[in-house]
């Protein structure tokens, strides 16, 4: 894994190669006055009536005194590449960020340290089948929404459109732990905190699955620490001597509030994973999906979502909608994906549990995933199972006025909302579809 500052970012040392913490605690200093100071002050009068090292101090003790939000206020944008997927879904589910991900959908596995030998056969395998039948069985269709090109232009679209769809289905066979780029944008308070979350694990993994992440956990934390992102104790003595702290590394924020990593339901005492479902204004709701799945969920911050973790006793395996009139196939399917089970693929499935406010569910997730251009697992689950019984239990519990409210979203995609207006028609969407 390779960690690198984005060198247009704030913040930044000359050489822009790390972290300028003292400027961003001077930042912090600044916001903290502004925010419990006496009297009617502005960020300009603290910068022009007090010195920097007191400013400093200030930003310090904020942090000292778990007053964190000056210093969410500066932030820090990270460039990664070689990240294993699973962290990314670690990070993505703390909401707190903006980040871009590169699509393992599209992206074509190699043999590494992180994929094995195994894993490629398998993906080439199914690859070349997934071709097979969408040349065979629906070439039509890409051929028929080329008009306007030359025959050679449309014939290769239709090539091209397919094999992103091909990939997009054998890449299930790939272990959670492929690594893509992700360039991460976040406050540094929360990157810091991130990073304590992550100690808990490393200190005390629940299961396997937690066991597995520990060098990667501890990888990204040294690659932090290594580019001055994260706050220490060292960085008080040199700063802020006064203080008074112990110069070592550890980090100077606290985990005072006993927080872990929200993506893990066993380390969340009040999930509704193993609860029936609510429904209203807010709701809870449990499914299972590929891990695949949930990591395409993720993209949506408004709605919180946790998973169990995975268990190799009892592990099941998303079968592809194209290989479902054929049951010699979805053998075959099924057999492969449990020979690579030890590695997590990610058609593994996984309890999920998803709660929130339903306006967000429909707004940020039905407006984005509902589409016939969008991962084809995840528009299913949320068009043709998630909101229909998200309805359903609305009606069930006498809700009926938000049912009806939610009605016109249910079993439609997104350009059939009444207050959608897509940027980007694609003059062929379908309900139901197999690719």
């Amino acid at each position: 894994m390779k960690i690198n500052l984005d060198p247009n970012s704030g913040f930044l040392t000359k050489d822009k190669k790390k972290f300028d913490k003292k400027l961003a605690l001077y930042d912090t200093g600044v916001k903290a006055a502004v925010c419990f100071k006496d009297g009617n002050i502005t960020p300009e009068d603290i910068r022009a009536t007090e010195t920097e090292a007191k400013i400093i101090k200030r930003g310090i003790n904020t942090i000292l005194s778990d007053h964190t939000s000056p210093s969410e206020q500066p932030t820090v944008s990270l460039e990664i590449t070689g990240i294993p997927k699973i962290l990314c879904m670690i990070l993505n589910n703390e909401h707190l960020y903006a980040a871009d991900e590169r699509s393992l959908r599209y992206t074509e596995v190699k043999e590494s340290s992180y994929i094995s030998k195994k894993e490629v056969e398998l993906y080439n395998k199914w690859l070349s089948i997934f071709i097979s039948i969408l040349n065979t069985k629906y070439l039509d269709f890409f051929l028929k929404y080329n008009k306007g090109s030359t025959k050679e232009q449309t014939t290769k679209k239709a090539s091209n459109a397919i094999k992103k769809l091909a990939q997009e289905n054998a890449r299930y066979m790939v272990s959670v732990f492929m690594p893509t780029t992700l360039t991460y944008t976040v406050p540094l308070a929360q990157i810091n905190k991130i990073c304590l979350y992550m100690d808990r694990i490393i200190a005390d993994p629940h299961n396997e699955f937690e066991q597995l992440l520990i060098p990667y956990l501890k990888e990204f934390i040294e690659n932090l620490k290594d580019l001055d992102v994260l706050v220490t104790k060292h960085d008080v003595i040199k700063l802020c001597p006064d203080l008074a702290q112990e110069d070592s590394d550890t980090l100077l924020y606290q985990n005072n509030k006993s927080i872990d990593l929200s993506l893990f339901a066993e380390r969340n005492k009040f999930s509704g994973i193993n609860l029936p479902n609510e429904y209203g204004t807010t709701f809870s709701y449990n499914m299972e999906i590929s891990l695949a799945s949930l990591a395409q969920f993720h993209r949506h911050r408004t709605i919180n979502y946790e998973m169990l973790t995975p268990n190799k006793k009892n592990m099941q395996f998303y079968i592809p909608l194209l290989l479902e009139d054929n049951p010699v196939l979805s053998k075959e399917w099924q057999e492969d994906i449990l020979s690579v089970k030890n590695v997590y693929p990610q058609g593994t499935i996984v309890k999920v549990n998803a709660n929130g406010p339903l306006k967000h569910l429909v707004n940020y997730v039905g407006k984005e995933r509902a589409c016939d251009r969008a991962f084809l697992e995840t528009e299913d689950m949320f068009t043709n199972v998630f909101l229909p019984d998200i309805y359903a239990g609305l009606l069930n519990s006498g809700k009926t006025k938000l049912a009806d409210t939610l009605k016109p979203y249910v079993g439609r995609l997104r350009c059939m909302y009444p207050d959608y207006n897509c940027p980007t028609p694609c003059g062929h969407a379908r309900i139901r579809r197999k690719f």
